[in-house]
Order: structure tokens, then sequence, then C-alpha cells
């Protein structure tokens, strides 16, 4: 069996921080057949491989050869309901899958940030089920509406403190990154004295240094200037993840994404943006007919 299993193993055991033993045990295998299968010295047979897989919350393709199934969900949301003092969401269901673009609009206060929340792990549901086929830690990256930087440190150091957290040990890549984002010649510069452009950027930066399997995005280009903006779809556009954004960018959500999702009174509907346009509709229209239908 190829190198990519054995790497695979290893890096979605420590993910989930298991032991050999503990894994093992989850197979009803010895803990040496574990590390027989980690260094190559043997192979495990196809009820293995599955039993693995389903450990672990992934395919085969993912397994044996690193590779994603265009269609496998990363998270699935079943049925939520979340109250305060009064119901925000009702009976929320949906399924964001792997390098899905998926936009998600609504009205102020219809529940966006609160969806959001619940996705991260900060609250929680109080009815209905989450299933993140990814690790909250290593996998998700985050970018709020509100700058969550530290303005007391200088550029330089508040990067270097993310990628500490986030396991990034590359100071060359870090450095590319700060170029790659026009803030290079500001690594000195206290957090605390940039332009609101460039704090805007920095968040991009920080959410954008460790590899995601999803993105979240809170209205990323409030707040940034025209050259700003058009860098943030040219660079996003690249990126090889999953991606949930809370955007009233009209002007791109129509070339950027590949599904919509409007919350209102508490529930979501969903549409690919391909059939929308198929109808012979921007995203626009057919979020200003929704709106109107259902007011």
């Amino acid at each position: 069996m190829n190198n990519i299993f054995r790497q695979q193993l290893v890096s979605l055991r420590q993910r989930q921080s298991l032991s050999q033993a503990a894994l093992a045990q989850k197979l009803f295998v010895s803990r040496q057949s574990v590390s027989k299968w980690e260094l190559g010295e043997a192979e495990p047979d196809i009820d293995k491989l599955l039993k693995i897989a389903d450990v672990f919350s992934v395919d085969l393709n993912f397994l044996l050869a690193g590779l994603y199934s265009p269609n496998q969900s990363i998270l699935h949301i079943s049925h939520l309901v979340k109250k305060f003092n009064h119901p925000l969401l009702q009976d929320v269901s949906f399924d964001i899958s792997h390098n899905e673009r998926v936009a998600l609009l609504g009205d102020n206060g219809a529940g966006k940030t609160t969806l959001v929340n619940l996705i991260m792990g900060i609250i929680q549901p109080d009815q209905g089920e989450i299933k993140r086929l990814f690790d909250l830690h290593h996998d998700l990256g985050v970018m709020t509406q509100d700058n969550n930087l530290l303005e007391s440190l200088t550029v330089g150091e508040q990067v270097d403190l993310m990628a500490a957290i986030d396991g990034v040990n590359d100071p060359s890549y870090t450095a590319g990154m700060l170029q790659k984002f026009k803030l290079a010649s500001y690594r000195q510069n206290l957090v605390g004295k940039l332009s609101g452009g460039q704090k805007r950027r920095l968040s991009l930066l920080l959410s954008l240094l460790k590899k995601t399997k999803l993105l979240i995005l809170d209205e990323p280009t409030v707040g940034m200037d025209l050259k700003s903006i058009d860098f943030f779809w040219s660079y996003l556009d690249h990126i090889n993840s999953s991606v949930l954004m809370i955007t009233h960018d009209f002007n791109q959500i129509d070339k950027f994404f590949t599904k919509v999702m409007l919350l209102k009174d508490g529930q979501i509907i969903t549409a690919s943006v391909a059939d929308v346009h198929a109808n012979n509709q921007t995203i626009e229209q057919w979020y200003r007919r929704r709106t109107e239908v259902t007011t």
C-alpha cells in the first residue's frame, strides 16, 4: 500500500489525539497491527480499511489517496433550533460539501452570526444535530466581522502568535503571506495604528495561515478599500477549501459561489447558483424575490 495511506493514518490519528492503542481498540485489532500499518510493514484488509474510514469520518479516496470526493459532506446540520428571548433558528437543516462555496444571506438580526457561532461550537443548539466532519481546531478558519486583533502587538507579533497557535512553524511562509497581503512593510507597526482596510487584510491573513477544510467569513469586505476588495476576491478564488460566507456583496456572489442560502424567519432556503442562473436570474434578483414573497 502506498505511502499516502501511511501518512493519512498517522495524521488522522494524531488529529483526533488517539494513541495507537486507542485506535486499535476501536478497530478490534492489536496495537502492533496499527504500528505495522503506519510503518508500511503490513496492510489492512478491505474490512479494516472501511472501519478506519468510518472511525475518522472520511471516505476511502481520502484515506488511500488523500483525495476528497466532490460531494463528500464536511458539515451536516439537521433540524437545528436556537432560542434566546424569542425563537431565532427554527428547524434549520443543510449540508456543506468539500470545496463548496456557500453564501449565507439574510437581514440583520436574522440569526446568521448565531448560526456561525453554533457551527464553531461557541454556543450549543437547543435542539438538532451538528455533525462536523472536520476538526474544530485544526481544520476550521474564521474571519469575524469584528477584527479580533491585539492592538498592542506589532503586525509581526500578531502573525507569529497566530502561527504558533495554528502550528505553523515556517517563518518563510509567514513572511510570504505578509508580502502577499501587502503588510510586510508594516511588520514592526502596532496593529492599533493600522487603517481599517489594513486591519481587514490582516484578519483575512490570520484566517488563512493554516490549511483548512472549512473557512467561515463574516462580512469580510466590510471596511476594505476597493483595492483590498479586488485582492480579497482574487486570492479567495484560489483557496482549496469549503467556504461559508456571510455577505451582501451581490457584485461577486454570482461569480464566486456555488450555493446560496437565505436565512429568513428562522429557516433556511437553499438554491444552487447554477439553477438560479438557469432561470435567467441573478442571485440578487433571487434574493429580492424570496424576501418579498416571504415578507
